[in-house]
């Protein structure tokens, strides 16, 4: 039998740095109230060093402890925990309605075929542009850039829009409470 031999060339390292500024416009986004969850079908270890780079909690929930939770279960352990490895697509999905049912308001951002029910699933779903064309058919909102800043001056604006038309709502309907009021009246005499 004619053995090979094997020879030691080297380790191949991978490595995706962190965007830069992302660790600020997570603080920013948790200054507004806004609380980032990482759900990843990546390895346990890999999800732990981008947790802790982003300095977000240490507990992190895996697919299998997943899969042996209720639903009821999960619904408290969703709240608690910020970083979900080794999760399966559908448990993506299961994710986000647990959150959902908690009372929590859900966007999910995703770029694979596998986001593609989690981003059905949630309120909002957001996808960037270079993503594949499920997940962006699937997403309510398409970014052109995966960048999280653009959220953040997102929800500002759209807080905005909202005040603003909270206060017209409540200005044009106490001007037409005056005005039925005054007909009323009117009609009373007339």
């Amino acid at each position: 039998k004619d053995e090979e031999e094997m020879t030691f060339m080297g380790f191949l390292v991978f490595f995706d740095p962190l965007r830069e500024g992302i660790i600020e416009t997570v603080q920013d986004l948790g200054r507004l109230g806004i609380s980032l969850k990482i759900i990843t079908g990546d390895n346990r270890m890999v999800a732990a060093s981008l947790s802790q780079q982003l300095g977000l909690g240490s507990r992190i929930l895996t697919g299998p402890e997943i899969s042996r939770e209720s639903n009821e279960a999960l619904q408290k352990l969703v709240r608690q925990v910020d970083v979900f490895a080794e999760v399966e697509p559908n448990q993506k999905e299961r994710l986000i309605l647990a959150l959902r049912k908690g009372g929590c308001v859900v966007g999910y951002m995703g770029d694979g075929i596998n986001d593609a029910s989690a981003l059905h699933a949630a309120d909002v779903g957001l996808s960037v542009d270079s993503a594949v064309d499920v997940a962006k058919e699937a997403a309510d909102i398409v970014l052109l850039d995966k960048d999280l800043s653009v959220l953040k001056q997102g929800i500002i604006e759209g807080r905005k829009t909202f005040s603003n038309t909270m206060k017209y709502v409540f200005m044009s309907t106490s001007a037409n409470f005056g005005n039925m009021f005054s007909m009323a009246l009117l009609s009373l005499f007339l």
